[in-house]
């Protein structure tokens, strides 16, 4: 008998008047064991819904469960079923890692020993031990998001709901990280990873959700949404100077020019000479080159290829 969904969203909808920005009927559901990715850029609606089902703020029509509790009427109940770690975590500065990860865990109801225990193997595993007794506002930006791993994952949620967490970690770090989601996962937690970090996200989660502008538009398996781009090819040029590119869709064989801060995405058929085409066409539109390189399809294009805009929104 198949597990019921540790996530249920069922058409979540909240829009900030001020703006008109939000969600609108967004519905899905992430399983026990499964790493469930949310992408979308700034302004997709991907914080918004994370505050949401946190139970930060209410929806303004819509329902979702956590496990067996329901996200609006049991708060409690649903908070006690997961664990968060936000883009930007804050912490007790003038207290100690340790103190403020022992606080979290003692807050979800863990007894003394089990919570020194846990906690003790999570610093150890995270490389914090030597840090522990360290007040919270000497850490870097990285430390404060392992410590912030270490709250999320002390308690034993049943889901975990981690935005952007690889950010600001180092590379051993990542490794980390990556190998602890897939040991929870396969243990039978569920995830939400809501992440632009296209590498990460093609690596970890069995399935992917896009949002653009609210709504949500598909969902699929990483490995579909890639191979729906068979015989295309990614070029990005990075310049000096922003140029105008408009001629550039004109080249055969080019499908779409995406700016992505000083970079040019340029997606397009697999054919001989395409490279060079490409590069003679932006040079004729006064682009200084600095670094060009041809990739693989990613996620990151199939987002292109479904809105027209770029996943990442980089000044």
């Amino acid at each position: 008998m198949e597990k019921p969904a540790a996530l249920e969203v069922q058409e979540i909808t909240r829009i900030y008047k001020s703006s008109g920005r939000g969600v609108a009927d967004v519905s899905f559901e992430v399983r026990p064991g499964e790493v469930f990715g949310l992408m979308g850029p700034n302004g997709s609606g991907k914080s918004t819904l994370l505050r949401v089902l946190s139970t930060a703020i209410e929806p303004d029509r819509g329902a979702f469960r956590v496990v067996d509790a329901d996200g609006i009427k049991e708060k409690r109940k649903a908070r006690a079923r997961m664990g968060l770690m936000v883009d930007r975590p804050t912490h007790y500065g003038d207290l100690s890692g340790w103190a403020n990860a022992y606080l979290f865990a003692r807050s979800y109801g863990m007894e003394e020993r089990k919570a020194e225990s846990v906690l003790a193997e999570l610093f150890d595993y995270f490389g914090l031990a030597e840090y522990r007794d360290d007040r919270v506002k000497t850490y870097s930006y990285g430390m404060g998001k392992k410590l912030a791993l270490i709250e999320a994952m002390a308690h034993g949620p049943d889901l975990l709901i981690l935005d952007e967490p690889s950010l600001g970690l180092d590379y051993a770090s990542q490794l980390a990280y990556q190998r602890r989601i897939r040991e929870l996962a396969a243990s039978g937690v569920a995830v939400l990873l809501a992440s632009n970090q296209v590498d990460e996200v093609e690596a970890m989660c069995d399935r992917v959700a896009f949002l653009h502008r609210g709504k949500l538009l598909t969902l699929g398996t990483p490995e579909e949404f890639v191979s729906s781009l068979e015989g295309t090819r990614r070029i990005v040029a990075t310049l000096r100077n922003p140029v105008e590119y408009g001629d550039l869709e004109g080249v055969p064989g080019v499908e779409r020019v995406v700016p992505e801060g000083r970079d040019l995405v340029v997606q397009c058929e697999e054919r001989a000479g395409i490279v060079a085409d490409v590069v003679a066409g932006i040079v004729r539109a006064g682009g200084d080159i600095t670094d060009l390189a041809v990739r693989r399809p990613s996620l990151e294009d199939v987002y292109v290829k479904l809105t027209g805009e770029a996943l990442k929104d980089e000044a």
